[in-house]
């Protein structure tokens, strides 16, 4: 059998087991499909099979990532983005870095790393993602401004982590430590390349969007605008990424959000468009599930169970250290808003933070040589897994016992 054929036998496998799933729990509304995606990754991995698919970080930065992103940000509501824009840029550029400082410094005790290895680890896991919260919120009649605000943190924190972690590669490639980003002059660099490299992909990708949407609204032919689409999203992620040296997950997000939602409303959208926007909520949904199923299975379980201790705690940290800036920080901007966040919606935002696809695509761009990478590469796919897993199938319990989801018209 050829390296094709053989390919295309494993994603039709992966398809097969979705549709099972999809099957299974149809009926059940309160059970999460990617999580027992994900479940049944994990299952395939301890029955000894295996795809002839590698999970690598090109695959999922380049391939799978751009159409998540730009399949989400066509159909969040941008005016309610807008209206929680100082929420969420005080959870991205405050929340996340403070996160980071924080779980690192507790990482050298309760894993027993040194610093630079803890901050690496911390910026690795943290970030959540939008695959997640895309892929669960639209199966639960969840409030539309806290599904929002989520997702936009989601997206906007992927592309501020990716800047970190260069950062601290960056700092461990010359001398092996965080000394130099420690002081002054360091922070004020590492703020720096978050304003360049993240401000500036996120502004080229507007721009790119902009001029995108406005030639889309001359085309009446459905796939001449398909096209168009499929250029946007990989383009500005590639214009970005490897040719500007900014990030290519906030230029997908910038030109996703001005391509798909640019007056005001999606009521305006043409009959074609919105055609468009289906395939693209098509594509995404086949995304994630070949995504969530592969994770699931590269779980190595001996190792998995050999740093079980460092897995477990490692879960447990990352839900407290999110619970340590979202409570604050929230109740800090609540003042600044006109209509403050509850804090029956900052308990979903702590529990729905989920870290899979982002965390995986970091972990395994580690170069070789650097400390304790198999140690980090079993804790990250651990606490994907238990996140996605316990997380999501526990999210509609949560949702109605703070009173929102289905059973609530909150």
């Amino acid at each position: 059998m050829s390296e094709l054929a053989s390919l295309l036998v494993s994603v039709l496998g992966v398809f097969a087991l979705a549709l099972f799933v999809r099957l299974l729990v149809r009926d059940r509304d309160r059970v999460a499909f990617a999580s027992v995606l994900v479940l049944i990754g994990v299952i395939v991995s301890v029955a000894g099979l295996s795809f002839d698919l590698d999970l690598t970080t090109d695959l999922i930065l380049m391939v799978f990532l751009p159409a998540i992103i730009f399949g989400g940000t066509t159909t969040l509501d941008v005016q309610r983005l807008w209206r929680n824009a100082s929420l969420i840029a005080v959870l991205t550029i405050v929340g996340l870095p403070l996160a980071v400082l924080i779980l690192g410094g507790i990482g050298t005790v309760a894993f027993g790393f040194p610093l630079l290895v803890a901050l690496v680890f911390a910026t690795i896991i943290l970030p959540t993602d939008p695959a997640a919260v895309i892929s669960i919120f639209d199966e639960l009649d969840v409030s539309e401004r806290l599904a929002v605000t989520i997702e936009g943190e989601s997206l906007l924190n992927d592309g501020v982590a990716v800047v970190i972690f260069s950062t601290l590669l960056a700092a461990f490639e010359s001398s092996g430590s965080v000394t130099a980003l420690a002081t002054p002059g360091g922070l004020v660099a590492i703020a720096g390349d978050i304003a360049v490299v993240g401000g500036g992909g996120l502004a080229l990708g507007v721009v790119v969007g902009y001029l995108a949407h406005a030639v889309m609204r001359r085309l009446e032919d459905e796939m001449s605008i398909l096209l168009l689409t499929v250029l946007v999203a990989y383009g500005s992620f590639l214009l970005a990424e490897h040719y500007l040296g900014m990030s290519g997950i906030l230029a997908v997000v910038g030109a996703g959000l001005l391509m798909g939602a640019h007056e005001e409303t999606h009521h305006k959208m043409s009959t074609s468009e919105y055609h468009v926007q289906e395939l693209w909520t098509t594509a995404g949904f086949l995304v994630t599930t070949v995504l969530y199923v592969l994770i699931g299975a590269e779980v190595r379980v001996s190792a998995f169970f050999q740093h079980a201790g460092l897995v477990a705690s490692a879960a447990v940290l990352v839900v407290v250290v999110r619970a340590a800036t979202i409570y604050p920080l929230v109740s800090g901007t609540n003042s600044t808003l006109s209509r403050p966040v509850p804090l029956y919606c900052q308990h979903v935002m702590v529990w729905g933070g989920l870290h899979t696809v982002v965390p995986v695509a970091l972990v395994l761009s580690l170069p070789d040589g650097f400390p304790f990478s198999e140690e980090l590469q079993v804790m990250v796919f651990g606490v994907a897994i238990i996140s996605i897993v316990v997380q999501g199938l526990l999210m509609p319990e949560v949702l109605s016992r703070v009173g929102l989801g289905e059973s609530s018209s909150a």
